[in-house]
C-alpha cells in the first residue's frame, strides 16, 4: 500500500513538473533577469518541493511551489548583491512566439531591470501572473498599501523607460509593450 502511495505521489509530481515548469521558470526570469539562473532557483524549488510533494500536493501544490521560487528569487537577489557577481553574457533567447516576441521580451526584462526587487517582483505578480493586491500582499508578507504604493510607482518607472522606446509605426505611439503597462 505504502509504495502504491509512493508510485501515485511521484507521477503526480512529475505531471505537475511537466504542465508547471515552464510557467514557473518563465516567472522566476521575469524576477531575476536571467533565464539560466531562473532555470536554476526553480530547479532548486522543484527538489525541496519533491521532498515534500505526499504533503503539499493535495491542497496548491502550484501557489505553493509559486511562493517558494518567489522567495527563492528574493533570496538570490540577497545574496547576489554580497558575492558582486557579474554576468559575462546573456543566453540567446529562446525562440520568439506569438505572445512573446523577442524584442518585447528583451524590452521587458530592461525595462524590468530598472526596478527595485520589491517593485519588480509586485509587478510581476500583480500584471504577469495576474495575482490581485491581496494575494501579491499575502505572498510578499507587505501590507496592502505597500503593494499598492509600490506597483504605482513602479508603474510610473515602466512608463518612463519604456516611452523611451522606438514606437512601432503605425501604433499610435502605444507600442506593443507601452500599450500593455499603461493599465
Amino acid at each position: 500500500m505504502k509504495i502504491r502511495r509512493r508510485r501515485h505521489s511521484d507521477e503526480t509530481f512529475i505531471d505537475f513538473v511537466a504542465q508547471r515548469s515552464g510557467r514557473l521558470v518563465a516567472h522566476a526570469e521575469l524576477l531575476c533577469g536571467n533565464h539560466e539562473q531562473a532555470r536554476d532557483i526553480v530547479q532548486t524549488v522543484l527538489v525541496r518541493a519533491y521532498q515534500r510533494w505526499r504533503h503539499i500536493e493535495h491542497d496548491d501544490p502550484y501557489g505553493y511551489v509559486h511562493r517558494a521560487v518567489t522567495n527563492a528569487v528574493t533570496d538570490w537577489w540577497r545574496t547576489a548583491h554580497q558575492r558582486h557577481e557579474q554576468p559575462v553574457g546573456d543566453v540567446p533567447d529562446l525562440p520568439a512566439t506569438a505572445e512573446n516576441t523577442v524584442e518585447d521580451r528583451g524590452a521587458l526584462l530592461a525595462a524590468l531591470d530598472r526596478l527595485t526587487i520589491r517593485e519588480r517582483t509586485i509587478v510581476v505578480l500583480r500584471y504577469l501572473d495576474d495575482c490581485s493586491e491581496r494575494d501579491t500582499a499575502e505572498a510578499l508578507g507587505v501590507s496592502l498599501g505597500t503593494v499598492k504604493s509600490t506597483c504605482s510607482r513602479a508603474l510610473r518607472k515602466l512608463r518612463v523607460v519604456l516611452s523611451d522606446e522606438t514606437p512601432s509605426p503605425g501604433d499610435g505611439g502605444a507600442g506593443p509593450i507601452t500599450a500593455r503597462w499603461s493599465h
